[in-house]
């Protein structure tokens, strides 16, 4: 998917967008947003449902070459939440990548630019 960035300079920016997309795929496919939590450094970012099935959902992103990764301790706060919340725990890693030729890093990308989001799907955390 290519879109047109427009303040992606901070990375609250870049976290938000993530899970912006993240949010846009899940209800295009019928599943219900019930919370949404927007700070970086919680142990998620979504809870939703979908078929009577609960999920919490562990956002992050980076820029190409780097790739959203959930580190140990987020990821065993995100079980212990899920279990309290009979939810199944999942991570969302996402990758932004410019599609100008020499700009790989945030801030050489030009206000405008076109960015690609990579994104291979949610991975059950166990």
């Amino acid at each position: 998917m290519t879109m047109i960035h427009k303040h992606l300079q901070s990375k609250q920016n870049i976290h938000e967008l993530g899970i912006n997309y993240v949010i846009d795929l899940l209800d295009r496919v019928g599943f219900t947003i019930h919370d949404v939590n927007k700070d970086p450094g919680h142990h998620f970012q979504l809870f939703t449902a979908v078929n009577d099935k609960a999920l919490l959902i562990a956002v992050r992103t980076a820029w190409h070459p780097d790739a959203g990764v959930i580190d140990n301790a987020t990821r065993d706060k995100l079980i212990k939440e899920s279990e309290r919340r009979d939810a199944v725990p999942h991570f969302a890693g996402i990758s932004l990548t410019s599609m100008n030729r020499n700009d790989i890093q945030v801030d050489k990308i030009p206000k405008g630019g076109e960015y690609k989001v990579i994104f291979n799907g949610m991975t059950v955390v166990r």
